[in-house]
């Protein structure tokens, strides 16, 4: 697919595609906004020319659906995350690469998650942020005619198949072992018992437990700890429920923080600096520091080597179910927008448990 056909637009035009480009980004969170303008980038030079330019407002206003299968195509073959599950190192490359014409031959591999290439979820991602801004720039009258990644014309791949790095949930009975990993003489240790409680006892996400402040830690009159969670994922401010295991080392870090002179305002989980990490800060943790702790307690505590923070969340859902709890309460719980977010966060394996196979059998009748 050449690009000779896309006709130029004015500079008039041109500023204008931008300018509603930039409008509609700006009124998206802050990681969402990195992400559009980097798959708005990726897609302007696929088209041949440079974000922000004339030239790109110009591709943009004349691609079409043709352009969009091409630029799935390209997707399809570019390096992604790496899968988690590797061949032994025993398998020779010859050997490899035979086993891929066996698998090939006659017909095109379906992903099925061990490539490193990048994702179906990678790539469906891309086309529906790119779906969006074609609607939004449709309805601004600014001289596009047409979604090139509308569905119907222009399939993404299934987002659901072919998954890399599938959310594992925890054993149940693993969870405390992971709590206890961090040593609770020491400040930096309190503080990590405490993020491990919340991510397992709340349900959070990292960003909404890295942007926790003292004062959003409360109580009813009752006396049920609960956290204030700011403009979350769902674009709302929510209440979230803590069970007493997971509020009490909470509290006791927020004693702690006051008789240093932490205020209602301070961020609640703050950095540690120096020599063995000794030294208190005011810096608030990272989502990449609150992942990496979660990861070293898990592997301390036995619980795998895949296991990620969202783990956490999946675990305290599935556990909430297995217990009985309604779909619609855990729906709260987790603040999902549906009950079927809830379903896809359930963990259970009822199709397995449940199966006839489990009784299928073959030996003689005596």
């Amino acid at each position: 697919m050449t690009n000779s056909d896309i006709t130029t637009v004015t500079s008039s035009s041109s500023h204008r595609v931008w300018l509603r480009i930039s409008a509609f980004l700006s009124l998206k969170s802050p990681a969402t906004r990195v992400t559009y303008s980097g798959i708005v980038s990726e897609w302007c030079r696929f088209l041949g020319a440079e974000p922000g330019t004339p030239k790109s407002a110009s591709v943009i206003v004349a691609a079409t659906d043709l352009h969009a299968i091409a630029y799935r195509k390209f997707l399809e073959t570019r390096p992604g995350e790496r899968p988690r599950y590797q061949p032994s190192r025993s398998v020779g490359r010859t050997q490899s690469r035979e086993v891929a014409k066996v698998e090939t031959a006659g017909r095109a591999k379906k992903k099925d998650g061990l490539e490193a290439t990048q994702s179906n979820a990678t790539i469906h991602k891309k086309f529906a942020a790119l779906r969006r801004i074609y609607r939004m720039l449709i309805a601004s009258n600014v001289g596009v005619s047409e979604n090139p990644f509308e569905a119907d014309r222009v399939p993404p791949p299934p987002k659901d198949a072919g998954r890399k790095r599938p959310t594992q949930m925890i054993e149940f009975d693993r969870v405390l072992d992971i709590i206890a990993v961090p040593d609770a003489e020491t400040p930096k240790g309190r503080r990590d018992r405490a993020i491990l409680g919340v991510l397992f006892g709340g349900g959070l996400r990292r960003s909404e437990v890295v942007a926790l402040r003292i004062g959003d830690v409360r109580r009813t009159s009752s006396g049920t700890t609960f956290l204030y969670l700011r403009h979350t994922k769902a674009k709302r401010d929510a209440e979230q429920a803590l069970p007493p295991w997971s509020a009490e080392p909470l509290w006791e870090l927020i004693r702690e923080r006051k008789r240093g002179g932490a205020g209602e305002g301070d961020y609640l989980f703050v950095c540690f600096t120096g020599r063995a990490g000794t030294t208190m800060t005011s810096r608030p943790m990272s989502d990449t520091a609150v992942y990496l702790l979660f990861k070293r307690c898990c592997i301390a505590a036995g619980a795998g080597l895949f296991a990620t923070p969202h783990s956490a969340r999946a675990t305290a859902i599935t556990k909430l179910l297995s217990d009985g709890v309604p779909h619609r309460e855990v729906q709260e719980f987790s603040r999902h927008s549906s009950i079927q977010m809830v379903e896809w966060y359930d963990k259970r394996r009822f199709d397995v448990e449940q199966s006839p196979a489990k009784g299928l059998s073959f030996g003689r009748k005596r």
